[in-house]
């Protein structure tokens, strides 16, 4: 083996590396929009072409023929009527927050899950968007640092820092282990079960695979999913 051909396997390697971060990058930023607030008419487009539609189905999630073709209004009627059924309330919901789901928890909100996940992301570098005036702990705010860990470690592997790239990814495993996959798997089958429109349902298996694999594969990009994300990356 040439000099030249060992170089250029490294840089095929470091190539896959980071495209396989920017995808699970992608893959946490769509879910992060989903549970963040009721669909938007831009998400709803971007959810009903083929493409994305295809790349679903293949990672198991189904969204049936209403979702896809009904009009526009009364779909997105229908998706902010049960958002705000399913995680708002009132009378019975399933809040989308760490504090509620976690063991041994007294389903508080803003109790020590809370100030954890509020520790935990600023000590990792990054801030609150100002619009955002939810909870640290809100599912949406613990899968967009998700999503922006994985774009750290790909923007580290495309710099060949090795080292910031090892220290994103222990960070994101940590996260995982300690705090995420206590309770969102637990949420999302809450979610499947109660869930008065079959998107939120299909939606919420797709956010447990993902998470459930990411703590299996803690040192790994490769999932599942990747056809879905490089299809939403364009």
């Amino acid at each position: 083996m040439t000099m030249s051909a060992t170089v250029t396997e490294i840089g095929t390697v470091r190539k896959t590396a980071v495209e396989r971060a920017l995808n699970r990058s992608s893959v946490y930023g769509l879910l992060a929009g989903v549970f963040r607030h009721e669909i938007t008419p831009e998400l709803l487009h971007e959810l009903r072409q083929p493409a994305l539609v295809e790349a679903l189905a293949a990672t198991g999630v189904a969204l049936d023929r209403e979702f896809l073709e009904g009009p526009e209004e009364e779909i997105l009627e229908a998706l902010a009527v049960a958002y705000t059924a399913l995680f708002i309330g009132p009378g019975k919901h399933i809040p989308p927050y760490a504090s509620v789901h976690l063991p041994k928890s007294n389903g508080d909100l803003w109790g020590e899950a809370t100030v954890w996940a509020k520790q935990f992301i600023e000590a990792a570098g990054f801030d609150y968007a100002t619009e955002f005036h939810d909870l640290p702990d809100h599912l949406s705010v613990e899968l967009e640092l998700m999503r922006n860990l994985w774009a750290r470690e790909a923007e580290a592997l495309e710099k060949g820092d090795s080292v910031a790239a090892t220290a994103t990814r222990e960070l994101r495993a940590t996260f995982v282990r300690d705090h995420l996959v206590r309770w969102l798997p637990v949420f999302c089958d809450k979610v499947a079960v109660g869930s008065q429109h079959p998107f939120y349902a299909e939606v919420a298996k797709l956010a447990k695979a993902l998470v459930q694999w990411d703590h299996a594969h803690p040192a790994e990009s490769t999932t599942p999913n990747t056809e879905l994300a490089r299809v939403r990356r364009g």
